[in-house]
């Protein structure tokens, strides 16, 4: 003979409240925990190879988690950094990716201001009107801590999400 066993009217609606909860919340809860995990998986040590690499403060200060996407059954976290030189140039993209390649390994500089290259050689000033310098080496520091980083953030976003999850439908004595 088998058993059924009928929920009483309180243990449903109590149940249904309980749903209620997890779908208004859970969006939420996945941006918030996510967030909080690739800013300090991520975002932090990013940030501190930076500037152990000499990269200018301007730059690692820009390294920014944007606002995280819901889209169906998938989040997407974009690492955000940008700042401009004067002239236009993303300074943060060339730190990154470096100059080297495209250039040749030196490019071509010119002061922004006249007399503003100067120098002192045997008691003289003398001025630029601009000359070639090294290009800055590619660093990949995002990029590697992203391909290092992503599975931990993803296992903890996931089991967060369960004991969180588990929490709300947790049964009552």
């Amino acid at each position: 003979m088998a058993s059924i066993l009928i929920p009483s009217l309180d243990r449903v609606r109590d149940f249904k409240l309980k749903q209620a909860r997890y779908f208004h919340l859970r969006n939420d809860f996945i941006k918030t925990t996510a967030s909080y995990l690739v800013n300090t998986i991520m975002i932090d040590p990013i940030r501190q190879e930076m500037e152990e690499s000499g990269v200018s403060r301007k730059i690692w200060e820009t390294v920014v988690l944007k606002e995280p996407v819901i889209m169906g059954n998938t989040i997407i976290l974009r690492i955000h950094s940008e700042y401009f030189a004067d002239n236009g140039f993303d300074v943060a993209v060339a730190r990154e990716k470096g100059t080297d390649q495209s250039t040749g390994g030196k490019h071509w500089i010119r002061p922004k201001y006249k007399k503003s290259l100067r120098w002192i050689e045997g008691g003289v000033a003398r001025f630029s009107q601009g000359h070639k310098v090294s290009g800055l080496p590619r660093l990949n520091i995002i990029e590697k801590t992203v391909e290092r980083k992503t599975f931990e953030v993803q296992q903890l976003l996931n089991s967060r999400f369960l004991a969180w999850k588990k929490s709300i439908f947790k049964t009552n004595p």
